[in-house]
């Protein structure tokens, strides 16, 4: 199942809001994901991409403008995106997609070498 190319900005929105830098560690946002999304899609379980594909789609576009905003999340200030996500960890279903968002995302940032050699560096 093909993203299209609004959904491929919901998405590294989403994910970036997500998981920003921390400490040693980048953000997901600094962090190149060419070869991770094929690979995901090739393997990933199909209730876990349509899960992802859902929480993409419903965190992304729709929970914004259930909030108030005229505007998708990746065109959000950063403080807006995080109230977004703050309320989207307040109602059961959009927890539960958030739970799916952050699991995919962090499959993705420690796919990267990098991020795999900064995580073993640590003491």
């Amino acid at each position: 199942m093909r993203w299209t190319r609004a959904e491929l900005r919901w998405r590294d929105a989403l994910l970036e809001a997500l998981l920003p830098p921390a400490g040693a560690l980048p953000g997901l946002g600094d962090v190149d994901l060419t070869d991770f999304w094929p690979r995901f899609d090739a393997a990933a379980p199909r209730h876990l991409a349509l899960g992802f594909r859902a929480a993409v789609t419903l965190e992304a576009a729709v929970l914004p403008w259930l909030c108030g905003h005229l505007r998708t999340l990746p065109r959000l200030t950063p403080d807006e995106r995080d109230a977004v996500l703050r309320r989207a960890d307040r109602l059961p279903l959009f927890r539960d997609l958030l739970e799916v968002a952050k699991v995919v995302g962090c499959l993705a940032l420690f796919a990267d070498p990098a991020v795999q050699a900064a995580v073993r560096a640590r003491p």
